[in-house]
């Protein structure tokens, strides 16, 4: 019975440090994570993205954005977590205007004069658009994008939480304009 359970102890703890060993080479494809934040960070630049057409507020380029970060958040107007982030991201907006450009992403089914009366209830000045398409998967909104004045992702998540404000502090310092 011993020399049973001596075995099975040693078959186990072969097994864990098979496990173990597999876990850490499949660690080495995970996303970077940003040092401060610890969110992982997808490579993913500024020019991988593509913005849908304009709905409400000043227009949007991203191939124009003359040394500024850029915050892209999708969002719906069906979606109460969104709408309740909507006078966050104004008062970012505001507070950061002359060196971050934000860009609202409507990702739902909706008129635009329905984005509009929401836009017009949050007194939203930022452009708002129909969609973004990037090569970052998400299935939730909102989900917002943080990109230094350089076009690099440092965030991609919610924007409720403390990591993406510590972004958009890091994204607007990057940038290359007069503050």
């Amino acid at each position: 019975m011993k020399k049973l359970l001596s075995l099975a102890s040693l078959l186990i703890l072969g097994l864990g440090t098979a496990v173990y060993a597999a876990d850490k080479d499949k660690s080495k494809d995970k996303p970077s994570k940003d040092k401060k934040t610890e969110q992982p960070v997808q490579e993913a630049k500024l020019a991988d993205f593509k913005l849908g057409a304009a709905i409400t507020g000043p227009a949007a380029d991203l191939a124009k954005t003359e040394g500024k970060a850029v915050v892209i958040e999708a969002w719906g107007v069906h979606c109460g977590p969104c709408l309740a982030s909507l006078p966050h991201m104004q008062e970012l907006a505001k507070a950061r205007k002359n060196d971050t450009i934000f860009i609202g992403a409507h990702s739902q089914q909706a008129t635009d004069d329905e984005v509009k009366e929401v836009v017009k209830k949050n007194k939203l000045t930022y452009a708002i658009v129909n969609g973004v398409n990037g090569p970052v998967n998400f299935s939730g909104i909102p989900h917002a994008f943080v990109f230094d004045a350089a076009g690099k992702m440092l965030y991609s998540g919610h924007p409720a939480d403390a990591a993406f404000d510590a972004a958009v502090r890091k994204a607007s310092a990057s940038a290359k304009v007069a503050k």
